[in-house]
């Protein structure tokens, strides 16, 4: 089948399918700092983020990540394998908690971040979102691969 008529049944372009991915990952960040809200809320407020939006506010930058990392991984190699779809969602958690961990140096310094059970903390934070940033990432491959399975298989009587 030619890539225009692909095109066609795929209502999603790459662009679209990234930015959907970004969306993805900030609606699982959000659920997983709804999860560890203990801790992040604690984090959340040492480097001062407003209480009542403190948590969808530490997914934030999935958002952007997400979509970036999906683009480059997934989309333009034109390849949506699970591996590369766990690596999308290991890269996007593992960026989204660097950008936190920036934030946190730039408030507190270097020296916070190696004091007492903080590097412990950081540790475990982005052990967890970087082992739940596997498992959310090969759903949204799934998704992406059905799609494109979809597209390229050719017209028959069902699917004119």
């Amino acid at each position: 089948m030619d890539s225009s008529r692909a095109a066609e049944l795929d209502p999603f372009t790459a662009r679209q399918w990234s930015l959907l991915a970004g969306v993805y990952a900030f609606g699982c960040a959000t659920l997983t700092a709804f999860a560890l809200s203990g801790m992040l809320g604690l984090f959340a407020e040492v480097i001062g983020l407003p209480a009542a939006v403190a948590l969808p506010l530490l997914a934030t930058p999935a958002l952007i990540v997400g979509a970036g990392v999906w683009w480059t991984l997934v989309e333009r190699r034109e390849t949506a394998t699970y591996p590369r779809g766990a690596a999308f969602g290991l890269l996007t958690a593992l960026l989204t908690g660097g950008v936190w961990t920036a934030r946190f140096v730039s408030v507190w310094s270097v020296e916070m971040l190696t004091a007492g059970p903080v590097p412990l903390l950081v540790g475990f934070v982005l052990g967890a979102v970087g082992v739940a940033g596997v498992l959310v990432g090969l759903p949204f491959t799934f998704v992406r691969r059905r799609s494109r399975a979809r597209s390229d298989a050719d017209a028959t009587a069902n699917s004119l």
